[in-house]
C-alpha cells in the first residue's frame, strides 16, 4: 500500500497544473483594411477640362470630334455612324499645340495652331466677329479641322453651306 501510495503521488506531482483560467481574454489585433483606407480613384483631369468642339457633316459622312487636353494629356473623342472611338495620349504647347494620341490599335497626330476666325451661324459668314479657335492639321488634309469652345465648330457641305460655322446652341 506504501507503495500505491508513492506511485499516486508521484504521479499527482508529475502532472501538468492545469492552464489558467483567463475571464476576458484580450481580443488579436484588427488587421487594418488597405481597401477601406485607400484613396478613392482619381477622377479623370481631363473630363472637366474645357471641351474644343469639331464637327463634320456631309451627304456621306456626320461626325463630332471633341478635344479636352490639360497636364499634358489629350482625350479626343470622335462620335459618328460607325460608334464611339476614344483617343488618349499626350498634348504638347509650344507654338503649337501637337497632339499625339492613339486608341490602342489605331494612331493620330495632329498639329493645332491658335487662330482667331470670323464665324457666325450662318455658313462662311465673313462679318461675323473672329473667335478662338483651334486650326488642327492632319498630314494627309490641306484644311484644317476647326475646334471652337463648345458648342463648337462646324464644317458643313450641303446645298446651303459649304464651309465653316457656328454649332446651333
Amino acid at each position: 500500500m506504501a507503495r500505491a501510495s508513492l506511485v499516486l503521488a508521484l504521479v499527482g506531482c508529475s502532472a501538468a497544473p492545469p492552464p489558467p483560467v483567463v475571464e476576458h481574454p484580450e481580443a488579436p489585433p484588427v488587421a487594418k483594411d488597405a481597401a477601406v483606407d485607400a484613396p478613392p480613384d482619381a477622377p479623370d483631369p481631363l473630363a472637366s477640362a474645357p471641351a474644343y468642339i469639331f464637327r463634320y457633316h456631309t451627304a456621306a459622312r456626320s461626325e463630332t470630334w471633341t478635344l479636352r487636353y490639360g497636364d499634358g494629356a489629350a482625350l479626343l473623342v470622335v462620335e459618328g455612324a460607325q460608334g464611339t472611338q476614344r483617343y488618349r495620349g499626350t498634348a504638347t504647347e509650344g507654338a503649337s499645340l501637337a497632339l499625339d494620341v492613339t486608341t490602342g490599335t489605331a494612331k493620330l497626330a495632329l498639329d493645332c495652331k491658335r487662330a482667331k476666325r470670323p464665324l457666325g451661324v450662318k455658313c462662311n459668314d465673313k462679318k461675323a466677329r473672329p473667335i478662338d479657335v483651334l486650326d488642327c492639321f492632319h498630314p494627309d488634309f490641306a484644311t484644317p479641322m476647326t475646334f471652337g469652345a463648345a458648342p463648337g465648330v462646324e464644317y458643313v457641305v450641303d446645298a446651303t453651306c459649304n464651309g465653316f460655322r457656328l454649332v446651333a446652341p
